[in-house]
């Protein structure tokens, strides 16, 4: 094996979501001639689609804290035998903090840490719990992160901001994206449950059905323009614990017939295809995959200002509309923009799409083998 090098990726939920799309979207993609890849995980959502010849753990818990005698236990097992190198990849906040008791006594593996949320993510919580939770794991960061030989976050904002409250250099490496894939996948077939129609208007909101992706605020935008313009709908495609609570505005506010309310699909892209217009409300992101995926497909973008991944998407606003967060009459007032003057909204997609190629598959691709090759 002295021909190869190790990576073991620890990403503990595997969710539907673009973390684990893009952590198995660049292991697929990594020469398995020259890397062993194992990947572990607590529990998965939906099928995980990696190559054959990536090695797949679970593990027995279903917290990542509960299970580190056993992650370690793993990595003596591999620590044993002959590599070239050896690479902990951990790809979220709450195991990230974990891997410098992990590699305790381990000397041959480096750790890289994925940081794909925005800080602003450990300052939102729901419950005492939540809150609790997340202030341990900002404690942790401190304490830990300095420890670790790389950290890379997916936006430069967030490199930037992270590596202030961690004090110590964070690298930016873009989330890849494969844009024939996604063309391809977007003429795979045709929505039965919703209709092209030219004479309607679309708007489009794809991600999973949580608080910090504030659809609420979307949705009060959609029901103020929805009373000046008869003409316009929405689709929201996606899957989460928000689902009950905005059925509930749904149908308190009478917007039923005018939106679309999808559960998750493997493939959303097609839906993209009969929209008109893109829109993203969080409160807070990473590199927000589906305004990079909205650009790919010629869909002009409106997004809320949070941190990190949207202003550098847009080019500052250059390349689509931003909004305050939380803001819904400021959003609403831009989607009458749209509605007005449609060509001031496509000239900023055209100049977003023409700078699109930064999150190329296989640049990003590139980028992170040559993380992999100055490492000593």
């Amino acid at each position: 094996m002295l021909n190869k090098n190790l990576i073991i990726c620890l990403h503990p939920y595997s969710n539907k979501g673009g973390a684990t799309n893009k952590i198995v979207q660049l292991l697929n993609k990594i020469d398995y001639k020259r890397f062993e890849i194992v990947y572990i995980y607590l529990k998965k959502n939906s099928k995980l689609k990696l190559n054959r010849n990536i090695k797949t753990i679970k593990l027995k818990s279903q917290r990542t804290l509960l299970s580190l005698f056993e992650i370690r236990k793993i990595l003596s097992t591999f620590e044993r035998r002959n590599f070239k190198k050896k690479f902990l990849i951990s790809n979220q906040n709450y195991s990230n903090v974990l891997v410098y008791f992990l590699l305790k006594n381990f000397k041959n593996y480096k750790s890289i840490l994925l940081e794909r949320n925005h800080l602003d993510e450990l300052y939102y919580y729901e419950t005492i719990k939540d809150f609790l939770k997340k202030t341990v794991i900002k404690t942790l960061m401190k304490l830990t992160y300095r420890h670790s030989y790389k950290i890379i976050g997916n936006s430069k904002d967030l490199s930037k901001d992270l590596s202030k409250f961690v004090n110590k250099k964070v690298h930016t490496i873009y989330s890849p994206t494969n844009f024939k894939q996604i063309i391809q996948m977007s003429k795979d077939y045709k929505p039965k449950d919703v209709l092209y129609e030219k004479s309607k208007i679309r708007l489009l909101s794809v991600s999973r059905f949580t608080k910090r992706k504030d659809l609420i605020t979307l949705l009060k935008a959609f029901k103020v323009i929805n009373e000046k313009y008869q003409n316009i709908e929405l689709i929201l495609i996606g899957y989460g614990s928000e689902l009950s609570n905005i059925r509930e505005y749904i149908e308190k506010n009478n917007l039923k017939s005018k939106v679309f309310l999808i559960l998750y699909k493997d493939n959303p892209y097609p839906y993209f295809l009969i929209s008109d217009l893109y829109i993203m409300p969080s409160l807070y992101e990473g590199c927000p995959n589906s305004i990079i995926e909205a650009t790919a497909l010629n869909l002009p973008v409106i997004s809320s200002n949070c941190n990190s991944g949207p202003n550098e998407i847009l080019l500052n606003g250059k390349g689509g509309f931003i909004f305050k967060k939380q803001n819904y009459i400021e959003l609403s007032s831009k989607i009458e923009l749209f509605i007005k003057n449609k060509k001031i909204f496509m000239k900023k997609m055209v100049l977003a799409k023409k700078n699109i190629f930064r999150f190329n598959e296989k640049r990003i691709l590139k980028e992170y083998i040559n993380i992999f090759n100055e490492i000593k």
